[in-house]
């Protein structure tokens, strides 16, 4: 039984310490990698169940894990499934903070916030801040040209 304890014990200090030695920058491409692989329940599995997600275009942040993987990455991916997230610069950190440039595209070919798919081809580019705290994203904030991606989504469907 003793021995039962110890190992427990040692399994909790060691996976604490394996999620302390993850870089930030690495959590922040395996979070991309599961937006890429389409898949809202991988991307989640990086949040902190407190993350906090703003994006400029709404302005009222989204808060919680359960909140993000549902009105965010759910929502992007619903509303474009072929969706591909890229770096477009080296990204600039400073311990537990990520800054990069990144282009977003692909087909509107689901609902976005209660609108029909358009089916037409976006293209846009913003820049993210993305927190890591115990390998798990505390917070994100997305900045974009809001006003380039609706002109996008309007315009005649291809």
């Amino acid at each position: 039984m003793k021995a039962m304890k110890v190992a427990v014990l040692s399994f909790a200090l060691f996976s604490n310490l394996a999620l302390a030695d993850v870089s930030p920058l690495t959590v922040v491409k395996d979070y991309m990698s599961a937006w890429n692989a389409h898949d809202s329940a991988k991307a989640a599995q990086y949040l902190a169940n407190d993350v906090v997600y703003y994006d400029a275009a709404n302005g009222t942040p989204v808060k919680g894990k359960g909140n993000a993987e549902k009105e965010v990455i759910g929502a992007f991916i619903k509303a474009v499934p072929d969706l591909n997230w890229k770096m477009t610069s080296k990204p600039v950190y400073d311990h537990d903070t990520i800054a990069f440039r990144w282009e977003f595209t692909g087909k509107n070919s689901g609902e976005w916030g209660g609108s029909p798919a358009t089916n037409n081809p976006i293209k846009f580019e913003g820049v993210s801040y993305i927190t890591v705290n115990k390998g798990k994203i505390t917070w994100q904030g997305d900045y974009y040209d809001s006003k380039k991606l609706d002109e996008e989504l309007k315009a005649q469907a291809k």
